[in-house]
């Protein structure tokens, strides 16, 4: 996994910003070496949202007048907000203390080598979606991370199999997007999802584009 993060230019993060557009929606990440500040802004009529967070606090402004929001509400714009960034970097961050990694095997895909990596993450320092589970596929000879799969449970539970497309190197830093399929059997076996796109039996669901990204460095 640390070969990964270093195949995708992740170390080049610690001291970045990124801009990216998504489905309308467009986002900002700073980060200075675990200093972090996040914004998401929507723009609709004449109407600018905006929500922030950072290592301390996270708050909702709607045409720059700050927002009483209920914690329990500003936690979930939070978690949207970091759920998008967190996947627009990946594989960055997953070398944290908080997560747990293990090689549970390998497979051949399209002909291609992968090693297949489980992530786990520690309720202490893991974030509020620290059940969740991920399978990794790194390919075996550029170490770029194919495909991925996750299990969660939000309002609903559902497990996920994404295949990277469209990948492209942004002054050092792999950019991709992804192919979001779902399972079509109940409660499959998060490790098998390989085994199920091969065979068809995923749904696509949607497409993960991530447009207008640019990223600057601090240093």
């Amino acid at each position: 996994m640390d070969k990964a993060i270093n195949a995708h230019g992740g170390h080049l993060l610690e001291q970045s910003t990124m801009d990216f557009d998504f489905r309308g929606v467009s986002y900002h990440a700073l980060r200075d070496n675990g200093i972090f500040n996040f914004t998401r802004t929507r723009v609709k009529d004449s109407i600018t949202v905006v929500d922030r967070l950072n290592n301390q606090s996270s708050r909702r402004t709607i045409n720059e007048v700050p927002q009483k929001i209920a914690d329990s509400t500003m936690a979930g714009y939070a978690s949207s907000v970091n759920s998008v960034i967190y996947f627009a970097q990946l594989p960055y961050s997953l070398d944290g203390k908080a997560v747990y990694r293990e090689l549970v095997g390998d497979k051949i895909i399209k002909n291609e080598p992968y090693y297949k990596i489980k992530v786990t993450f520690d309720p202490n320092g893991g974030g509020e979606d620290h059940e969740d589970e991920f399978i990794y596929w790194i390919h075996k000879d550029t170490f770029l991370v194919d495909y991925l799969a996750y299990s969660y449970c939000e309002e609903d539970c559902g497990y996920r199999f994404r295949e990277s497309v469209n990948r492209r190197n942004l002054q050092g830093v792999t950019i991709q997007d992804y192919n979001n399929y779902k399972e079509t059997i109940q409660d499959p076996d998060l490790s098998q999802m390989d085994q199920l796109f091969m065979d068809g039996k995923l749904e696509l669901l949607s497409e993960i584009k991530l447009e207008n990204v640019h990223l600057s460095f601090l240093n």
